[in-house]
């Protein structure tokens, strides 16, 4: 397997979390309960069947905004900490950082050539991301509008696809750095014991929080909320039945080599089910087992499978071994992996 290479930088710490401050305003949504408006609103969505291939990134965004909110809240709050005490851990952040450039010119290096037109994004257009404007989502959403008022222009296709591989891959290198900080919290706290503490709240909230808002308003009136957005479900791209095992397996070495932690085993599901069954499945196990809940609380805090899509290569076989090996109408396969490396 092909190892991307990630150099390491000197970011500063409080840029670890400028992904989920850039999404307040989708937690502001979620507040205020405006959960079709924040999941399935026109301006964030494209028909998936008119544009084949069409990743529904805004979802990737929001759900992982929301994740990311409940695991750092719970957990700082925990240890009587808050978000203005992070950039007191920078020193040893800055060890584990990957360059955010880097990572998203060998992102697009890996992506070029699966891509059905002709991308004017170079090298020098990516120096530009590390140091986004506030308001690039707005951005997003109008170049978004563009392309469904003219879908046969391929100028427009091609300018909302760089900018939605530009926000995948941002949401990718902020969530690894996220869990960074969280490695580093691990270093000065009892971590552990932190997540043992509230995994049952973490794990009721993700629950209240997926089948009232999501799950009931697609089971009962899929039309209502929105057009599809995937052939799967919503989370089209939660399947990691695509993936093969090995490389999944290796980026968990990787991750877990970068937070440098001890020797963690993280056992989730491989779905080759719908969204709603898929939830019902994770869920009902985290709800009989509170190891599980334990495990998908750190899953969540590390990553998330936004970043195993964007990171992971995308001239993987769609069919694997690993999908044949699973079978049909099986709900769920399990598996596990050594996550981290032991301390000396």
């Amino acid at each position: 397997m092909e190892t991307l290479a990630l150099p390491s930088t000197q970011l500063a710490a409080t840029q670890v979390h400028r992904w989920a401050l850039a999404l307040r305003r989708a937690a502001a949504l979620f507040e205020a309960q405006r959960f079709a408006d924040l999941y399935f609103g026109p301006e964030e969505q494209l028909d998936a069947d008119r544009f084949p291939g069409f990743r529904p990134a805004v979802l990737y965004w929001v759900a992982t905004a929301e994740r990311e909110r409940l695991t750092h809240t719970l957990l700082l709050s925990v240890a009587g900490l808050t978000l203005d005490d992070l950039p007191a851990v920078a020193p040893a952040v800055v060890r584990y950082q990957a360059d955010f450039v880097e990572d998203c010119r060998v992102l697009w290096e890996h992506l070029q050539p699966t891509l059905p037109f002709r991308p004017a994004l170079d090298v020098a257009a990516l120096g530009e991301i590390s140091s986004l404007p506030s308001d690039w989502l707005a951005r997003f959403n109008a170049a978004t509008v563009l392309a469904r008022q003219q879908p046969a222009a391929e100028a427009t296709w091609a300018t909302w696809c760089e900018l939605s591989l530009v926000a995948r891959a941002a949401q990718s290198a902020e969530t690894i750095r996220a869990a960074l900080v969280l490695a580093e919290l691990d270093a000065r706290l009892d971590l552990p014991v932190l997540v043992e503490r509230i995994a049952p709240a973490f794990g009721q909230q993700l629950t209240d929080f997926f089948f009232t808002q999501v799950l009931k308003g697609i089971a009962d009136a899929p039309r209502a909320t929105g057009e599809r957005l995937g052939r799967n479900g919503v989370f089209a791209e939660h399947d990691l039945s695509k993936t093969h095992l090995q490389p999944l397996q290796g980026l968990l070495g990787l991750v877990g080599a970068w937070l440098g932690g001890p020797p963690l085993v993280v056992e989730t599901h491989i779905r080759t089910c719908s969204f709603q069954t898929q939830t019902q499945v994770v869920l009902a196990a985290e709800g009989r087992d509170p190891a599980l809940g334990r495990h998908l609380c750190t899953l969540c805090a590390a990553f998330d499978q936004s970043t195993l899509d964007a990171v992971l290569p995308r001239w993987l076989a769609p069919r694997s071994r690993l999908h044949a090996s699973l079978g049909r109408g099986a709900d769920a396969c399990r598996f596990t992996a050594e996550f981290g490396v032991r301390r000396s």
